[in-house]
C-alpha cells in the first residue's frame, strides 16, 4: 500500500506539470474489455504436513476457469510516446473443481450423483499504468506497466448437481466473510495499437496480473492469477 500511494503522488506530480507545460496535456477517454484464464496459486504458510496434504488434494481436483475484466479508463497523454492511464475495472476470477462423484452409504436414486464446484472473486480495481508507444504510423507497438488496487465486493461459490437422469441444479452462496477485502496486482502487458480515425483507436494488448496479497489469511496461502488479451477502444477528448 505504502507503494501505491508513492505512485499515486507522482502521477499527481506529472500531471499537475503537464497541464502547467506550453504543450497541454491530451486526454482520451475509453472502453476495456478481457477474457481471461483465471486461477490460483497454493502455498503452505507453515511446516504442517497436514496442509501439505490439503494442497495436494486441491490441486488434484482444481483447476482454471475463465473469467474477464471490463472497465472504463481515462489516459492523460504527456507525449506522443508517453501516457498514464487510470480508471474504474470491474473484474471476476478465480477457479473451479473437476467433475466429482458422490458417495453415499445407502445410494438413493433421487440424490444427485456429482458434483462440480466454481469460486468466483469479484472486484471492482483502480488501474495505475505507465503506457509506452513506439512508432508513427496507424498501427503502433504498445507496452505497460503498472499495478491495480483491486477492492472485492463478493465471492460466489457455485455449485453444479447433475442427477442419475442427467438433471442438472446449480446452487449459488455469495460472501465476503473471512477473505480479505483487498488485493494489489502488478500488470504487464505488450501489444498493439491502431489509429482508427484521428480521434478513435483500437488496441489489443495480451495481459498477465497477479496478486499479492492472499485471499484470507489461513494456513494455505491462495494467489489469485490470470492472463489475457485486453481489446480496447478510446476516443480522443482533448
Amino acid at each position: 500500500m505504502k507503494h501505491f500511494l508513492i505512485l499515486l503522488l507522482s502521477f499527481l506530480s506529472i500531471n499537475t506539470f503537464g497541464q502547467n507545460a506550453k504543450n497541454a496535456t491530451k486526454i482520451s477517454i475509453g472502453y476495456s474489455f478481457s477474457p481471461e484464464y483465471s486461477f490460483r496459486t497454493l502455498k503452505n504458510s507453515g511446516s504442517n504436513n497436514y496442509t501439505d496434504l490439503v494442497i495436494n488434494s486441491r490441486n488434484d481436483i482444481e483447476k482454471a476457469k475463465f473469467g474477464y475484466t471490463t472497465g472504463l479508463n481515462i489516459n492523460f497523454h504527456f507525449s506522443e510516446m508517453f501516457r498514464f492511464e487510470t480508471g474504474f475495472q470491474y473484474s471476476n476470477k478465480g477457479y473451479k473443481t473437476k467433475e466429482q462423484d458422490l458417495v453415499y452409504f445407502q445410494n438413493i436414486p433421487s440424490d444427485p450423483n456429482k458434483v462440480t464446484m466454481k469460486y468466483s472473486y469479484q472486484y471492482i480495481g483502480i488501474p495505475l499504468q505507465a503506457k509506452f508507444a513506439f512508432g508513427k504510423s496507424k498501427t503502433r507497438f504498445i507496452s505497460s506497466a503498472g499495478i491495480v488496487t483491486n477492492f472485492l465486493i463478493n465471492v460466489k461459490n457455485s455449485i453444479k448437481l447433475v442427477y442419475p437422469d442427467g438433471k442438472t441444479e446449480i446452487k449459488s452462496e455469495f460472501s465476503t466473510s473471512g477473505f480479505n477485502k483487498i488485493d494489489i496486482s502488478p500488470i504487464v502487458s505488450i501489444g498493439v495499437d491502431y489509429k482508427l480515425k484521428d480521434k478513435i483507436h483500437l488496441s489489443v494488448e495480451p495481459t498477465f496480473r497477479f496478486g499479492l496479497i492472499e485471499t484470507k489469511d489461513a494456513p494455505v496461502k491462495e494467489k489469485l492469477w490470470s492472463a489475457g488479451l485486453v481489446f480496447g477502444l478510446s476516443y480522443y477528448i482533448k
